[in-house]
C-alpha cells in the first residue's frame, strides 16, 4: 500500500509528465494547418521545431545540476508556470520567427521537467519501478492527447487556441500544486533511499555509463522521428482519415494510447525481471515490427505503429529504472538532466532527418529504415550492458 504523501507525489508527478509531453507534442498536428496558413513547407515548419527540442533535452542537465542542489519542488512550480506561459505566447505568433521563438519558450521550461520531477518522485516512493511505470503511463496520456487536443481545438476554432488553452490549464495546475505545497504536502520532502546497483570496479561504471549513454540517444533520436513524423505520415497514408486534423490526431492517440499500456505494464515487469535483459527484448522485438509497418497502409499500418509504440514505450520506464539502479540517489538529478540532453537534445537532429528525408523522397520509407537500425542498434547495446549486484540501502 502506498502512502497518502506517496500517492500525492504520484499524482502532481503524473499531472506534470502529463502536461509536458502534451505541450511539447502540440506543434506536430498544428504543423499541418500551418503548411497553408504560413505557406511553409514542412522542411521549413520542421526547422522551427529543432531548437525546441534541442532546448528540451539540453536545458534538462542544467536542471538537473540544480535541482541535486536547490529545491526540486521550486523548479517544478517554475516549469508549470513557464512552460504554460510560454505555450499561451505561441499562440499569438503571426510570424515564423515568433513560432519558433515561442516553440523555444516551450521545450526550455519544460526541459525542467524530467531530471527535476522524476528524481522528486523516485526519492519519494517506496516502488521504482510501479511508480515510473504510473508516472510513464501519465506521460503517454500527454501523447495521446497532444493529437486529439491540437486536432479538435484547430478544427473548431483555430491553431491559436489549441496552444492557448492547454497552456492555460497547466497555469492551474502549477497554482494547485503551489497551493498544495504549502497544505498537505509538506511530509513528502523526506526522501526514500533506494537501493544500487554496486559497481566493482571504476571501469565498470565508465563501461555501463557510456553504453546506456549511446542507447540513450539512439532511443531518443527513435522516439523523436516517430513522434514528429507519425501525425504527416498517418495523413499520407491513412486514407480513411486524410485531410482531417481530428482524424489524423485520433489515428496517432490511438497509437500512443498503446504506449501508455506499455509504459504501465513494462515498469510492473522491471520490478520483477532483470532491467537489462528486458530492455534488450523489448527493443529487439520492435525491429520486425517497425519493418513490417514501413510496407502498411490504412488500418493495419496504424495496427503496426501501435504495438511498436507499445514495446518501444515500455522500455522508457526500463530504461528509467535502469538509471536509477546505476546512479547513486544524490546524483538522480544530473543522471536525468544527462539522459534528456542525449535523448531529446541531441537527438533532436532526428526531427531535421524527418523532414530532409520527406522532402527528399516524397515518403517516409528511408525514415522507416532508419528507425530499424536505431532499434536494432539499442537492442544490441542493451545486451552488453553489465550485470550487477544489487546493493539494499543501509
Amino acid at each position: 500500500m502506498l502512502k497518502n504523501s506517496e500517492t500525492a507525489a504520484i499524482g502532481f508527478a503524473s499531472a506534470g509528465h502529463t502536461l509536458c509531453h502534451l505541450l511539447v507534442l502540440l506543434f506536430p498536428t498544428v504543423l499541418l494547418a500551418l503548411e497553408v496558413e504560413m505557406e511553409l513547407s514542412y522542411k521549413e515548419l520542421a526547422a522551427l521545431a529543432v531548437p525546441a527540442a534541442f532546448l528540451f533535452g539540453a536545458g534538462a542537465l542544467p536542471a538537473g545540476w540544480l535541482g541535486d542542489r536547490w529545491s526540486k519542488t521550486n523548479l517544478l512550480e517554475i516549469f508549470f508556470y513557464g512552460t504554460g506561459a510560454s505555450t499561451i505566447i505561441t499562440g499569438f505568433a503571426h510570424t515564423p520567427l515568433m513560432l519558433g521563438i515561442g516553440l523555444a519558450g516551450i521545450g526550455l521550461f519544460a526541459s525542467i521537467y524530467h531530471p527535476v520531477g522524476m528524481s522528486w518522485l523516485v526519492s519519494r516512493t517506496s516502488k521504482t519501478g510501479t511508480a515510473l511505470g504510473v508516472n510513464g503511463l501519465f506521460g503517454s496520456f500527454g501523447f495521446v492527447l497532444a493529437p486529439l487536443v491540437a486536432g479538435s481545438l484547430t478544427g473548431l476554432w483555430s491553431w491559436r487556441v489549441a496552444f492557448i488553452i492547454p497552456g492555460i490549464v497547466c497555469l492551474c495546475v502549477g497554482i494547485l500544486f503551489s497551493i498544495s505545497l504549502r497544505t498537505f504536502l509538506e511530509d513528502v520532502e523526506n526522501p526514500i533511499h533506494k537501493a544500487a546497483y554496486e559497481s566493482s570496479s571504476s571501469k565498470n561504471i565508465w563501461m555501463t555509463f557510456g553504453l546506456m549513454g549511446m542507447a540513450l540517444f539512439l532511443s531518443g533520436m527513435f522516439h523523436q522521428i516517430i513522434q514528429f513524423s507519425l501525425p504527416k505520415d498517418f495523413d499520407l497514408r491513412v486514407l480513411l482519415t486524410s485531410g482531417s486534423l481530428l482524424g489524423t490526431g485520433s489515428m496517432v492517440s490511438l497509437v500512443y494510447g498503446a504506449g501508455a499500456i506499455g509504459q504501465l505494464l513494462c515498469g510492473r515487469l522491471a520490478d520483477h525481471y532483470s532491467e537489462r535483459q528486458l530492455y534488450c527484448s523489448l527493443f529487439l522485438i520492435t525491429v520486425p515490427i517497425v519493418a513490417l509497418a514501413s510496407q502498411l497502409t490504412e488500418i493495419p499500418l496504424v495496427l503496426s505503429m501501435m504495438l511498436a509504440v507499445f514495446l518501444s514505450s515500455g522500455a522508457l520506464p526500463v530504461e528509467n529504472t535502469l538509471l536509477v539502479r546505476y546512479a547513486p540517489s544524490h546524483r538522480h538529478g544530473m543522471v536525468f538532466g544527462s539522459k534528456l540532453l542525449l535523448g531529446f537534445g541531441f537527438s533532436a537532429s532526428g526531427i531535421y532527418l524527418s523532414g530532409w528525408i520527406y522532402d527528399l523522397s516524397g515518403s517516409f520509407n528511408w525514415l522507416y529504415a532508419l528507425l530499424v537500425l536505431l532499434a536494432s542498434a539499442v537492442a544490441i547495446i542493451a545486451f552488453f550492458l553489465p550485470g550487477q549486484r544489487v546493493l539494499q540501502p543501509a
